[in-house]
């Protein structure tokens, strides 16, 4: 398994596993953290060992299986402990994932073993030396989506709560309502760029306002029907803003379940 890594800023690393997941290691002048740690393809520590001269704290953004497959080869690992039950689920989900992703994920059970996670929180302010990593608030994807906000390089690590291709599809996430209160809280936030963790780039803050309006589309167009490849078994329906927007050269849309209100 050939792992990418991507330099952000000084500190900051964008490694992927080349099947489009990706994490980060921010790392200063006394200690890391990585964050999410993708499907588990591969060496995944070994690799960040390489990248690293110190043994990161490893934080997960939201406890689906492609953001963390590979915490089995880390211990301990922190989450929002909102997201704690969605490891029963993905346990149930390793052989649909083993048949649509066409491999075998021998050994990723591990990774959802309760007792391998400890609590993290919004409002909690970790300290690497020359660089901080304050976590927040993110809930929509998933009830416990968190962030990673790094003041002094004005950049926060959204995980899956922002993307051009937003989902708020899956069983447990939180309303159109919600999503677009998460928004608002992040638009209060000190970051000029954003990572977001199927993508090897930063994007600028103000293209959330491009994600905004893809909110207002939801029940005004008929969106289209949308199946989610690794568990087809997920359907949504899609609202496009921009089939491909000229700055970032991504399609922006919103998925969503299929019975999604509008809001008022």
């Amino acid at each position: 398994m050939a792992f990418s890594w991507k330099e952000i800023a000084p500190g900051v690393g964008q490694i992927g596993d080349g099947q489009g997941n990706f994490c980060t290691l921010l790392t200063g002048s006394r200690s890391a953290v990585l964050f999410d740690t993708m499907v588990g393809l591969g060496d995944l520590k070994g690799f960040v060992g390489r990248q690293c001269p110190v043994e990161p704290m490893v934080i997960a953004s939201h406890g689906h299986f492609d953001h963390i497959g590979g915490a089995r080869q880390f211990s301990p690992v922190y989450m929002s402990p909102e997201d704690l039950p969605l490891l029963e689920v993905g346990r149930g989900q390793i052989p649909v994932l083993e048949q649509t992703l066409g491999r075998s994920l021998d050994g990723m059970e591990e990774s959802f073993r309760p007792e391998r996670y400890r609590p993290i929180r919004p409002g909690q302010v970790l300290d690497l030396g020359g660089m901080t990593a304050q976590v927040v608030d993110l809930s929509g994807h998933t009830a416990g989506s968190i962030g990673l906000l790094c003041r002094e390089l004005r950049l926060l690590l959204a995980g899956d709560a922002l993307s051009p291709q937003a989902c708020i599809l899956f069983p447990e996430s939180l309303s159109l309502e919600h999503y677009a209160r998460m928004l608002d809280r992040v638009e209060r936030l000190p970051f000029d760029r954003f990572l977001s963790a199927h993508f090897d780039i930063a994007f600028p803050r103000h293209i959330i306002q491009r994600f905004r309006q893809c909110v207002s589309l939801v029940g005004k167009k008929r969106g289209m029907e949308y199946e989610f490849g690794p568990l087809p078994y997920i359907k949504g329906r899609v609202y496009v803003g921009e089939p491909q927007n000229r700055e970032i050269g991504q399609l922006i849309c919103l998925i969503t379940r299929p019975d999604t209100p509008p809001l008022d």
